[in-house]
């Protein structure tokens, strides 16, 4: 994969090779490290820079000038492909005039997988002319400006990951391929809206169909992956000739055939709520994706619904929770921008309150190793499951935003490689890890008014997370949220030998918000001995992170 760097030049990888090109002058040194603390410097030859065999993982690279100084510094993450640890954003204006300013917000947001959402011209054939097309919504679509930001996507390292609905097919199409299509009990065909049917994902003639229509379409346009999307029904349908259809077992012959078709093609597959759950995803580059709907609209119900959706019971589920594999992408939408249903504006709600509730969403999932889709295009989050209908940030806005992604980005790994302990540690009198915050409650799970804490071991490695909840009333993911109280929490950790071990903490908000070493004291434990270390909470997330010597 490759990204342009800011001050850096070029990064590319060529086999197990990456390279910094155009560094700035005076540096002296070029350095990539890991959360888990792991370096590497690189080899410099005049104004390039070679890293040979970096594994897996965000990597922060810094180019240092004399004593060490930061000239300039960036996140890339580094894997396979880049569905394993896919940084997500969306697209969805499609004029040329948009192209630049769609690339520059996922740039940005350093994002590797970008859903180009509702491009197509019709649902059934998705390729329009070359004059450009009206996508089903009306909306006008270019196609110069699809392949301008195909191609500027791939220039900056990300999928095009287009949008492809599984079983959408219009009247016309329904009514010469009966056939094709998915019937509940009544013998009528299943439709979505007045003007979608159903196609049912096993059948052979529509998976060819559609492979044929959608992957020619990517191969013209640029795309390099495909978001093949449902609507989280029908939980119960018949085919043509009336026999029941095992909806779980549909999806999986439709992906199967879909992988055998394109082979190298980026592909994720959205259990909308969670269902059908324990899908089963064909092999290669691809990740799991779902929409979250009440009544999942709490933050605390976002883990087991993580663990509903992959069906693999309990916190060590395998393989998407471990092995440095993020354990899929949640697609959220945050009603909570002061609109009705209708898009009219509503009372008594604080953008920085909204504002708020997004950008802890996407940290709640961070700590619970997952990643999120909220943010794209034009400097916009999502608020409706029909992504035009998205809101606009400010600057302001969307500087927050940056922050709170770049934080998320630099402490991720810690929380996707390891075991996680939370639920037998914050709590527990016999947990090995302790978390107090003056004056509000510390748990395992997000709740309102309190704060979370998630805690991961690895070897030679402890990370704790605390993120601060007390500006949310009702820990709800679809209600406004404020700042929070906590300024600091208090970490006791039982360690053996604790001299040796060294403890380091990353602070939103800290004048610097790179993992900077923390003085530690012994304390007893009924257990032992621990260390504890004063974390600082400026602007209401802050990683721990203790590292044996």
């Amino acid at each position: 994969m490759s990204e342009r760097l800011e001050g850096l030049g070029a990064f590319y990888c060529t086999g197990d090779e990456i390279v910094l090109d155009a560094l700035p002058p005076g540096t002296t040194s070029v350095i990539a490290s890991l959360a888990s603390g792991e370096t590497v410097v690189a080899t410099l030859d005049g104004a390039v820079a070679r890293f040979v065999g970096l594994e897996a993982g965000t990597w922060e690279v810094q180019a240092c000038g004399a004593e060490g100084a930061r000239l300039a510094e960036e996140l890339t993450t580094v894997g396979a492909h880049q569905g394993e640890r896919p940084v997500h954003g969306f697209a969805t204006s499609f004029q040329d005039d948009d192209v630049e300013a769609v690339l520059a917000w996922n740039r940005a947001l350093r994002s590797t997988v970008v859903q180009v959402y509702d491009w197509m011209e019709r649902y059934t054939a998705p390729d329009g002319p070359e004059a450009g097309w009206a996508d089903p919504s009306g909306r006008p679509v270019s196609f110069h400006a699809l392949r301008a930001l195909a191609s500027g996507l791939h220039e900056q390292g990300a999928v095009a990951h287009a949008y492809a609905p599984v079983y959408a097919v219009g009247h016309d199409y329904a009514k010469d391929h009966p056939d094709q299509l998915m019937y509940d009990g009544d013998g009528e065909p299943v439709r979505f809206m007045d003007h979608i049917v159903l196609a049912n994902p096993a059948n052979v003639d529509w998976q060819r169909h559609f492979v044929a229509a959608y992957g020619g379409a990517a191969d013209r346009i640029g795309f390099d992956g495909f978001h093949v999307d449902t609507y989280g029904y029908p939980r119960l349908a018949y085919d043509a000739d009336g026999v029941r259809i095992d909806v779980r077992s549909a999806y999986e012959a439709f992906l199967r055939h879909l992988r055998e078709e394109r082979p190298d093609d980026v592909i994720s597959f959205n259990q909308v709520n969670g269902f059908p759950a324990a899908v089963e995803l064909p092999a290669g580059a691809g990740f799991r994706y779902c929409e979250v709907w009440a009544p999942n609209d709490e933050l605390r119900h976002l883990e087991a619904f993580l663990e509903r959706t992959s069906g693999r019971a309990g916190l060590l589920a395998e393989p998407e929770r471990r092995d440095g594999v993020v354990r899929g992408t949640v697609s959220i939408y945050p009603p909570v921008w002061g609109h009705d249903t209708s898009g009219g504006p509503l009372t008594g709600v604080e953008r920085s309150d909204a504002l708020r509730t997004v950008v802890c969403c996407e940290a709640v999932l961070t700590l619970l190793g997952a990643g999120s889709l909220i943010f794209g295009d034009k400097a916009a989050a999502l608020r409706d499951a029909y992504y035009p209908k998205d809101e606009r940030l400010d600057e302001d806005e969307a500087a927050t935003v940056v922050a709170w992604r770049r934080f998320a980005l630099r402490c991720r790994d810690l929380f996707t490689d390891g075991e996680d302990t939370s639920w037998y540690e914050i709590g527990d009198e016999n947990g090995a890890v302790a978390v107090e915050a003056d004056g509000a409650p510390v748990g395992p799970e997000p709740n309102g008014g309190g704060v979370l804490a998630r805690v991961v071991h690895a070897p030679g490695r402890v990370s704790v997370g605390v993120l601060d909840l007390t500006g949310s009333a009702a820990g709800r993911w679809s209600e406004p949220t404020s700042a929070g109280r906590v300024r600091q929490v208090t970490v006791r950790v039982l360690v053996g030998q604790p001299q040796g071990w060294t403890a380091a903490a990353a602070v939103l908000g800290a004048d610097d918000e790179h993992f900077v070493e923390r003085p530690t004291s012994e304390v007893p434990h009924r257990w032992g001995r621990a260390l504890e270390v004063q974390v600082p909470v400026v602007d209401g997330w802050s990683v721990l992170r203790l590292l044996r010597k």
